[in-house]
């Protein structure tokens, strides 16, 4: 039985980042929407995340390289389920539904707002996020500051609150948010970061998505990054991957449910009743569709594949169902309106 050591193809000693350069390669390989429903591919892609799930958390690594293979996965009732669920991957959780597939754990995770008509070509896109760095000017407590007991909690890192309920007051301990559960504040608050330690700084860039992208799924950033590898590098972000996730908006025309797209269009009544060409709405455009005499109100027609992009494994794309709603004119002439005097004659006289 193969470690996950040598399921990822690293060293036993291997760092973090070797650990995750290794698993995101595997990873980008086996997916399961590049193999066409390869049932080899989706078993060695569950078995590279379930290794990258354990050795990516430094807790989880040093347990099994303390109790071993065996032991580990026993401890963690992976060799009870011979048939887990079907999820992302053992990174994302494992027995995830399929539905519910998601970037890898220990994300930082930053959406792009598409379109339901940029799902179908290459869009550039900005997206942004944002990371804690020490404060310049104070370095948080790494820094050679004075520090003086909390006035709040007495320097014990809680404090007491009391509650009152039904006329009886009872005393319990919070966590002290002056001194973060510390005991202790810097004797002068640093001005730069108000005595945080730390700063938020916004990361902005530009991301190309590729055509045929479907809701929430998702890429690692310095795979569709416009911008050069070493400046993603650049981030100080620790052992977290840098993910982009796609978010569909709302349309104001169409409704979505799961890849299929509803919609409504207005057809005249002589055009319902002799049938006739119609000019049907998509997110790629206007199509003319011929409509048989006697087409019903509310008559749904189904294009197919006029909907949203599956994903890879499913294959193709999801179809669009137009309902059909009769225009009624206003302001008609009164010759229109003897000749539809008339036309109800003839059908009372039937």
């Amino acid at each position: 039985m193969k470690s996950y050591y040598e399921i990822l193809g690293v060293k036993e000693d291997a760092t973090q980042e070797e650990i995750k350069s290794a698993y995101r390669k595997l990873a980008k390989r086996y997916h399961p929407d590049s193999q066409d429903d390869d049932p080899a591919a989706k078993a060695r892609f569950q078995e590279i995340s379930e290794a990258y799930a354990a050795l990516s958390d430094p807790e989880l690594r040093r347990k099994y390289d303390y109790m071993g293979h065996e032991a580990y996965q026993r401890s963690n009732n992976h060799t009870t389920d011979p048939e887990p669920e079907d999820g992302h991957c053992g990174a994302c959780d494992l027995g995830r539904k399929k539905e519910e597939e998601g970037p890898p754990p220990k994300s930082i995770r930053m959406a792009v707002h598409l379109t339901l008509e940029e799902t179908l070509r290459e869009v550039v896109k900005p997206v942004s996020f944002s990371t804690r760095e020490k404060c310049p000017r104070c370095q948080g407590d790494d820094a050679d500051i004075e520090f003086v007991e909390c006035p709040v909690c007495e320097g014990k890192g809680r404090r007491v609150q009391f509650e009152s309920s039904w006329g009886y007051k009872t005393r319990r301990e919070v966590f002290c948010n002056t001194c973060r559960g510390k005991g202790k504040i810097p004797k002068e608050v640093c001005p730069e970061c108000h005595g945080l330690g730390y700063q938020e700084k916004k990361w902005e860039f530009e991301v190309r998505v590729p055509a045929g992208s479907y809701d929430r799924q998702y890429f690692f950033l310095e795979d569709i990054a416009c911008c050069e590898k070493e400046e993603i590098d650049r981030i100080a972000c620790e052992d977290k991957n840098l993910i982009v996730v796609v978010l569909l908006d709302e349309h104001p025309r169409f409704q979505r449910k799961g890849y299929h797209l509803y919609t409504t269009t207005e057809v005249d009544y002589t055009t319902l009743v002799l049938g006739g060409r119609v000019r049907l709405p998509t997110i790629e455009g206007d199509v003319w569709y011929t409509i048989p005499e006697g087409t019903q109100m509310n008559e749904r027609i189904r294009l197919v594949n006029r909907g949203l992009v599956r994903p890879k494994k499913m294959g193709g794309r999801g179809d669009q169902y137009v309902a059909l709603n009769m225009k009624i004119p206003k302001d008609l002439t009164e010759r229109q309106k003897q000749a539809l005097r008339a036309f109800r004659q003839t059908l009372l006289e039937e």
